[in-house]
């Protein structure tokens, strides 16, 4: 009786797991069979060569046409729209490929975002467009990836849902699962069909990245028109960056002991801290602590602004007399570990000033340097170098770069940057 029992449990639990697994492979069966139209190839192709550069994904946002995409996708377009056009690619029940082209009417490089329209008008009757989430999701929900992963053609990935990263200056939604390279603006939707995010990034084993939809919902309600691209980034830069900037500087600076001295700590929630130490085999000790941004903001092929990275170095050296520890200084204050690098057609070479600055018990030795963006009014990239020369046989010295930011909270930061540290025996 009790073995027929457990018999009859067993094959029921069985069937159950069957039909569940069956429930899973249809839902995914039929998101892919339903949703496969609505996904378009955006293509940057060279006109010189007649031959795609660059191919990413993207879809109809409403019936009049409307494409959405990633900026990075388009991005070769927007700074040499001559050489480059764009082009979507269409494909039908029979399998059969459509080509046309498309005009870039708007971008939002903050959030990597761009909106195309059809030159002309599709031969498709009833253009096959994704409808727009309106709530948030809850962890765990299953969603699907669709794109074109290295240009394979159409797939779909089936991922989970992990709520929005907290370590990320502009907000991305964290999936699991394997978003690769082509799939750049594509569609993540649920299995009604609805876009939560734009497919944008992936660390790789699994992780990926979306733009919540709420910003691509944003960029389809903006009814004005870029006429000039390259202004349009440049404004959008120097807004975004008086925003953060702002929001670090109007509140105190935290700050933390560093052997004899407090530094600045940690200045925002998606700065990412790290430390460590180093004194095998060197006649003094070096003990670094450092924060930065982990995403930045791609504006083209090796150009990405959005950097805030400091790092301070606490040296010390008991058994070393004072003339060869201020040797020891100087070599590492010219070699600073961090610097920002990028191809000269976008920026102008660095202006520097070095002076003394006398600061809660410690004098600084400090350069500040800038560089201009070529293409954008009044946006810089900042550096700045500064090493104590207070005590004998221990110092602090830092580095700090902001990458995309005005003059003014260029100045403004290095201020109340270097007034956070003293000496605090």
């Amino acid at each position: 009786m009790i073995a027929s029992r457990n018999y009859s449990l067993f094959l029921l639990f069985f069937i159950l797991l069957f039909s569940f697994a069956n429930t899973i492979s249809a839902s995914t069966k039929d998101i892919f069979s339903q949703y496969k139209n609505s996904l378009l190839q955006i293509r940057i192709v060279d006109v010189t060569t007649d031959s795609k550069t660059t191919i990413g994904s993207g879809f109809f946002v409403n019936s009049s046409g409307l494409i959405a995409t990633n900026y990075h996708v388009i991005s070769k377009h927007v700074f040499e729209p001559k050489q480059y056009r764009i082009e979507y690619v269409l494909h039908d029940n029979k399998k059969t490929r459509h080509v046309y082209q498309a005009k870039l009417i708007n971008f939002d490089v903050i959030h990597d975002l761009a909106l195309l329209q059809p030159v002309k008008k599709t031969v498709k009757s009833k253009t096959p467009y994704l409808r727009l989430q309106n709530t948030r999701l809850t962890k765990g929900e299953k969603i699907f990836s669709i794109g074109n992963p290295h240009d394979l053609g159409m797939a779909i990935i089936t991922g989970t849902y992990n709520g929005f990263t907290d370590d990320s200056m502009n907000e991305r939604i964290h999936l699991s699962s394997a978003i690769n390279p082509g799939m750049s603006g594509g569609p993540s939707i649920t299995k009604k069909g609805k876009v939560i995010g734009v497919n944008v990034a992936t660390a790789g084993n699994q992780i990926g990245f979306l733009v919540p939809v709420k910003y691509l919902k944003a960029l389809i309600k903006r009814k004005e028109r870029p006429k000039d691209f390259i202004a349009h980034i440049g404004q959008q830069v120097l807004t975004n960056q008086n925003i953060y900037i702002s929001n670090i500087l109007n509140k105190p600076f935290k700050t933390k002991k560093l052997g004899q001295y407090q530094v600045p700590d940690k200045l925002a929630s998606y700065l990412t801290c790290w430390g460590d130490s180093e004194s095998k085999d060197l006649p003094y000790k070096i003990s670094e602590n450092s924060c930065a941004t982990k995403n930045d903001i791609f504006l083209a092929s090796n150009f990405t602004t959005g950097d805030i990275h400091y790092s301070r170095y606490l040296i010390s050296a008991e058994n070393m007399n004072s003339y060869r520890f201020a040797h020891i200084q100087e070599e590492l204050y010219k070699s600073p570990g961090v610097f920002l690098t990028g191809h000269k057609k976008y920026f102008t070479n660095y202006e520097c000033k070095t002076d003394f600055v006398k600061n809660n018990r410690i004098t600084f030795k400090v350069s500040f340097c800038l560089r201009g963006y070529k293409h954008f009014t009044g946006v810089y990239d900042m550096m700045l170098s500064a090493a104590s020369l207070s005590k004998e046989t221990t110092a602090i010295q830092t580095n700090l770069i902001l990458s995309g930011i005005s003059y003014n909270n260029a100045i403004a930061f290095s201020k109340k940057y270097l007034e956070a540290f003293s000496w605090a025996p």
